[in-house]
């Protein structure tokens, strides 16, 4: 009974709260999880699983740490490591309690891979295809679960042990509807990384973008020179949309399509655009304004994340590609010779072992917008004052960490279903579940369908939206009676910091200050979405559909003393439903060398640093229309070819 009794304690966890934990939900999942193995435990860098069981335990049964006494400060055999102090010979940390022994084999390879997400598992695949190079990809997360390919199931892994599980610093000003924990933060740590566990949605974002991106400085990132590298990357099946061959490809990796599975809301939905005067259009097309049923990464019904696409299929036919997994990289190492700084090598921790490998060629940091600035951070290159502060040595003084910015949401629950609820009872689940594991079809293969941009009359570029709108079922991508609208800020001006944790800058979590809606701009672009999106409820199409409008489940807060007409009203619903939608960029900007926020150059070369380059979310200079994940793989993709044109 125990036994049983964990396993349901421990499927209740996997649910968080988003999946009722009740008996009939439990064989839900437990059927689910059968068929596809579970998510995973947490990974254990440090080795603590592996201590004798007689160990001391401590608060909530975890091991008490007994570290001996710290050594005197003049003692040579320590060295300092932000404020964690390792003994040379035997690695030791005395802060973290179990020991960490120092690895006796000495590694060396061409490349160094920092992280196998997104991007990294683009550039491991490509650098790869020099078999006379040997690469390697240390990734902080397991193997990509096969649960993480269901398309249904994609928000049951935020706050899951292949999620990071940051969140941001609590602030009055956005999130408020979740009290005291602040906005959450999803980051795949995962191989695949967000691209495992994000919506899929496949957007490359306005053509503008990477305009504007060359015209700030950025030379050879205009769209048209971006171009073959997005069509290099995709393999688009949907035939309407890969007709079009000067935007589209079908021959790349990326699998590129629409879901199996359509439900009647789905139609709903899209005729009410068309009865509101829009267009639809393909937003990855010329024209990104108007509304379609999504495009999305994926292959008939089955999640295609950046490593199903890059990594797996050549895995095990490259000999001279390496991956290490819960594997954590602790600092990035120097060479300082007369003032001129290279990268050589990292440091990682996998089940209690420090390990130090060496890089011939070149350091790839690819761990993500917060990740990478962290590690750079940690490892001495960032601000200064900051981190003299922490004792860390600095090889840099560069702005790391600045630039933080996300498209913040606001996800209203206020589309009540009659005639069109997909609720269901429980043997009709099991039937669904059947048919998924057998034919790849129903809920469990599709996820939101439905996209719409915008553009307000605060539009930065006449002719690009600043507004996406896009629909999703409340609680549940499967099994709905509620539909949230989510209206999302595509062109945010407000920026943050990502800052090193004081107390503990290697293996804390990071704090997060989002300062979010701080341009006053931003939030008048919202509310503008808002407006505009609420006249979905006048078209007959709604009325047809009996898609009502219910405005009780956003007035459980302050918001119901205000008159449900007015600025402020509406004001006060943002500040509480805004969320981030974890498409975060910025952090370690890409730039000139006259831009005092720039960290990388146009080659993605850090500045004042050599054979160190930086390949993910964080050099984007200002976020793209749209998630994120294409333009990332796009970098990607060009990167690999900078890289290659270096050392051929």
């Amino acid at each position: 009974m125990s036994s049983a009794g964990n396993i349901t304690d421990d499927l209740c966890k996997i649910c968080d709260g988003r999946i009722e934990c009740a008996p009939t939900a439990i064989l839900l999942i437990s059927l689910v999880h059968t068929l596809y193995g579970y998510i995973g435990p947490e990974p254990d860098y440090f080795g603590r699983s592996n201590l004798p069981p007689a160990a001391p335990q401590g608060p909530l049964g975890r091991p008490a740490p007994q570290p001996p006494a710290p050594p005197a400060a003049s003692d040579h055999k320590y060295r300092a490591f932000g404020k964690h102090k390792f003994l040379e010979e035997s690695g030791k940390s005395y802060e973290e309690g179990p020991d960490v022994v120092l690895s006796d084999r000495e590694l060396e390879y061409d490349f160094v891979v920092v992280g196998g997400g997104t991007a990294g598992c683009v550039v491991a695949s490509r650098l790869s295809e020099n078999r006379k190079w040997r690469v390697l990809v240390v990734e902080a997360g397991p193997e990509e679960p096969k649960m993480a390919l269901i398309p249904g199931l994609t928000s049951e892994f935020k706050g899951s042990s292949v999620d990071w599980q940051y969140a941001m610093r609590p602030k009055k000003g956005f999130c408020q509807n979740r009290h005291e924990l602040g906005c959450e933060v999803v980051q795949g740590r995962v191989l695949g990384g967000t691209s495992a566990i994000n919506d899929m949605a496949y957007m490359r974002g306005s053509p503008a973008d990477y305009d504007e991106w060359m015209l700030s400085g950025n030379e050879g990132w205009s769209f048209s020179q971006l171009l073959p590298y997005f069509k290099y990357s995709e393999g688009n099946y949907d035939k309407d949309i890969a007709k079009n061959r000067f935007f589209h490809s079908t021959q790349g990796p990326l699998d590129v399509g629409r879901y199996p599975y359509v439900d009647d809301n789905v139609d709903v939905l899209l005729s009410a655009f068309n009865e509101l005067g829009y267009n639809y259009t393909d937003i990855n097309g010329r024209n990104q304004l108007g509304f379609m049923r999504i495009q999305t990464m994926s292959y008939f019904g089955e999640r295609v994340s950046s490593y199903t696409a890059f990594i797996d299929p050549i895995r095990k036919l490259r000999s001279n590609i390496d991956i290490e997994t819960e594997a954590l990289v602790t600092r990035v190492l120097f060479k300082d010779t007369r003032g001129s700084v290279r990268a050589i090598g990292v440091d990682y921790i996998k089940n209690g072992t420090k390990t130090r490998v060496k890089a011939k060629k070149e350091i790839i940091l690819c761990a993500g917008a917060i990740n990478t600035p962290k590690l750079l951070m940690q490892s001495g290159i960032g601000p200064k004052d900051y981190l003299e502060y922490l004792n860390i040595k600095v090889y840099n003084d560069l702005p790391v960490g600045g630039n933080f910015h996300d498209h913040l949401s606001v996800c209203l629950p206020v589309i009540k279903l009659t005639k069109t609820a997909t609720t269901s009872r429980f043997s009709e689940k099991l039937k669904d579940i059947s048919s998924y594991y057998a034919k790849g079809t129903g809920p469990l293969s599709a996820n939101f369908q439905v996209v719409a941009f915008l553009e307000t009359s605060l539009s930065d570029i006449i002719g690009t939206p600043d507004i996406e709108v896009r629909f999703r079922g409340h609680d549940s991508n499967m099994y709905y009676d509620r539909i949230d609208i989510c209206v999302s800020l595509l062109t945010p001006k407000s920026r943050g910091q990502i800052v090193l944790n004081a107390t503990d800058p290697v293996f804390g979590k990071p704090l997060i200050y989002p300062n979010f809606l701080k341009e006053q701009s931003d939030e008048k672009k919202l509310l503008e979405g808002i407006h505009e999106i609420v006249k979905l409820f006048d078209t007959e199409v709604f009325k047809t559909a009996s898609f009502e409008f219910d405005p009780l489940p956003i007035l459980n807060n302050e918001c119901k003393n205000y008159e449900k007409v007015s600025e402020d009203f509406w004001a006060c619903i943002i500040r509480h439903f805004s969320n981030p939608l974890h498409n975060y960029v910025g952090t370690c900007k890409m730039g000139s060398s006259k831009d005092p926020e720039s960290v990388v150059d146009n080659n993605l070369k850090v500045y004042g640093i050599a054979n160190l380059r930086i390949v993910d979310g964080s050099v984007i200079p200002k976020i793209t229309r749209g998630s994120t994940a294409a333009p990332i793989i796009m970098i990607a993709e060009k990167a690999s070819d900078l890289i290659k044109t270096t050392w051929y």
